[in-house]
This record gives structure tokens, C-alpha cells and sequence, in this order.
């Protein structure tokens, strides 16, 4: 049956190393699936995270990537919106219009990409387009070779469509690590277009005056307008919801973690959001702000539990390349018809909201 059950998945190996694996089906043999039964015991519901699927990179080389045959990378200048802080890291999301072979071919489109990346410790990217992660690792090496440290994982291409594509996440290995394994939330039921991606991280800034690093999941999202319509007859806003509770949960149940964090490209506003917007405390940080390149439309979210992510600071906004980088819009357009959108939040885990009460004597 495959990973995916009925539907048909295209599922390509790959060798891709220095730290941007391809994940790859582990296979219910392996030791993990103990884990996955014992969560069968806990989470019931429409999406199946009961039976979920892990999967991991292959190889987990750390080391430089070498450009492909007949490919010279040439360095850009990675020019920062402002310092980073050490108090703080920005998390982000970018559908990547159609970013396949043609793209990530084009020095220009690259160069304005390897600048928007570096803006960010962490960001989810959408519609990587090609049946592997070839787009993804071009990024990454010029990336490096201008002077980041960036790191990569792609998944398995997916979808309903001929047209499949692959979810990312980049982040800044000197700022943020990658907490094994990332993995596509399982749906035998055929509910979702593209099931998402789920990765944790943590930042890389050590104990603190007893102050612990952020951890936190993200899910990668990437919906198709077709199924989150308003006359969709099973709109996947009111499945993603679930996804969004049963993988915190999971996380609690497995590790004790909590923050989790929903972004993508959901191809909705703030009004077609549905059940995952009613989810209690969750908000849509940027509410109906334009993301789109030509500040049309609101299609891409990034969502937290403020009651349980007290980490998030408040800050947020889009990177409009086009006006940053002085590009015209039809120069914008080739990077992408999204813009990415990014939150802040601490890079310290903040003292649950249990041990607030109790400090100021509440009790509830």
C-alpha cells in the first residue's frame, strides 16, 4: 500500500548530503512504530496521527556540499534587515512560487532568494517543485558559500496531482538545531491535498540564568484553493485543526513539548480559516495582512496558542522584496507571487503559565 495507503505518491531516494537529507519512509519494522502505538492509545479522530509515519534523512552528513557537475556557485551578499539578536529569532514562511529546475537555475532569482533566506533562523518554504530536493540544495550552497550556515531538510514529493511537490525547512545552524525526525502527518482517509510536514527545533543558545533554549514544531502547510473554497464540501480547514491538536499533543505525550506553531501558504483569509481558527487561543498572527507579491490578497498565515507559545513577542511582518532589493514587479513576480511572512519570538522558553500562577501566589 505504500506509505500514503490509497493514493498514488511519487517516493524518489536521495543522496543529498551535508545536512539537507531527503526524508525517506522508515517502515513499520522499525523501532519507532512502538511509539506510534502507544499514541494509539491516546489520540483518536478524523486525521490519523495514531499509525504516523516518521521519517529521517538519509547519510547525516554535516559537511560542505560540493556544487554540481558544470555548476559555479558565486557568492552574494547576504545584507541583514538588522542584527540578529541573541534575545530573540525570527521564524518565517515562503511559498516559493514554482521553485523547481528553471528556477533555481536563474543566478538573479537565486541571488534575491539566498537574501531573503538569510533574513531568517528558521524558515518554511512551499512548493519546491522538480521530484527531489535539487532546488533546496542549490539554495543552501550559496547560501554557504556566501558566508551562512544553513541547513536543509525537504520531504518526499506529495500530492493529488501529477503536479506533486515537496515541503522545506531552512534554518541557521548557528543560531538553531533540528531536532530528529521530521516527518508528514499520516492521512489514510484522503483528506488532505498535501498532508503537512512536521519538524521541532531549538535554539542554540545554552542555559542562561536558569533560562532554558526554545523548542518548538513547526507544520508546514500548503493547502490547495480548490479544497479551503467556501464551496469545498470537506473544506481541509476543518481538518487542519485536528493536525494542529493531535501534533501537540503528540509532542506532549512524547517529549513534553508544547509550542507548536502552524505556517504555510493556507490560500485563505482570516474569515476562511474555519475550525482551525476556533481552535481556543489560537490566533493568525498577521490577521489579514497582504501577502501576496502584489499586496492583493491574504493567503499565507503563520498561527500560535498565545495561552501556551508565550514566547512569541508580538512582532511580525512581510518582507516585501520588491521594495527591499529595488526589484520592478515583474522582476518580483519572478521570485515568487508570495511574500514571506515572519513572526519573532524569544529564543529562551518562557516560564510556563503554571509557574507564573503559582510565583504570584494564584492558584487556579
Amino acid at each position: 500500500m505504500g506509505l500514503f495507503g490509497r493514493k498514488r505518491r511519487s517516493r524518489r531516494e536521495s543522496s543529498l548530503r551535508s545536512g539537507i537529507p531527503f526524508l525517506r519512509f522508515l517502515g513499520p519494522g522499525i523501532t519507532l512504530s512502538g511509539i506510534a502505538a502507544a499514541v494509539f492509545m491516546v489520540f483518536t479522530g478524523r486525521v490519523d496521527l495514531s499509525t504516523i509515519e516518521f521519517l529521517t534523512g538519509g547519510g547525516g552528513s554535516r559537511e560542505t556540499a560540493s556544487a554540481p557537475a558544470g555548476e559555479n556557485i558565486q557568492p552574494v551578499n547576504l545584507e541583514s534587515l538588522g542584527q540578529k539578536s541573541s534575545e530573540t529569532i525570527r521564524v518565517a514562511t515562503f511559498n516559493i512560487q514554482i521553485f523547481g529546475k528553471k528556477k533555481s537555475s536563474d543566478e538573479n532569482v537565486m541571488a534575491i532568494l539566498a537574501r531573503v533566506v538569510s533574513q531568517f533562523d528558521v524558515i518554511a518554504i512551499q512548493e519546491v517543485r522538480g521530484g527531489d530536493a535539487a532546488p533546496i540544495e542549490r539554495l543552501v550552497q550559496l547560501l554557504r558559500a556566501s558566508g551562512g550556515q544553513y541547513a536543509a531538510t525537504v520531504s518526499q514529493p506529495i500530492g493529488r496531482t501529477s503536479q506533486t511537490e515537496s515541503y522545506a525547512f531552512l534554518w541557521d545552524e548557528s543560531r538553531i538545531q533540528l531536532v530528529p525526525p521530521a516527518y508528514l502527518v499520516h492521512d489514510p482517509a484522503d483528506r488532505m491535498h498535501r498532508e503537512p510536514m512536521v519538524a521541532s527545533f531549538e535554539t542554540r543558545v545554552g542555559v542562561a540564568d536558569g533560562r532554558q533554549p526554545f523548542r518548538f514544531t513547526l507544520i508546514n502547510v500548503h493547502t490547495s484553493p480548490s479544497e479551503v473554497a467556501a464551496s469545498a464540501i470537506e473544506n481541509e480547514m476543518n481538518v487542519l485543526d485536528d493536525v494542529f491538536v493531535r501534533v501537540r499533543q503528540y509532542d506532549y505525550e512524547t517529549s513534553g513539548e508544547e509550542d507548536c506553531i502552524m505556517l504555510g501558504d493556507l490560500n485563505v483569509d482570516t474569515e476562511g480559516l474555519r475550525e482551525l481558527g476556533q481552535i481556543p487561543g489560537i490566533e493568525t498572527i498577521a490577521g489579514d495582512i497582504k501577502t501576496n507579491t502584489r499586496r492583493s490578497k491574504t493567503y499565507d498565515h503563520i498561527l500560535v496558542d498565545r495561552q501556551v507559545t508565550r514566547e512569541y513577542t508580538g512582532r511580525f511582518g512581510v518582507l516585501d522584496f520588491q521594495q527591499h532589493f529595488g526589484l520592478t514587479e515583474e522582476q518580483a513576480i519572478l521570485v515568487s507571487d508570495h511574500q514571506p511572512l515572519w513572526a519573532e519570538f524569544s529564543a529562551y522558553e518562557m516560564p510556563r503559565f503554571e509557574e507564573v500562577s503559582a510565583g504570584n501566589n494564584v492558584i487556579r
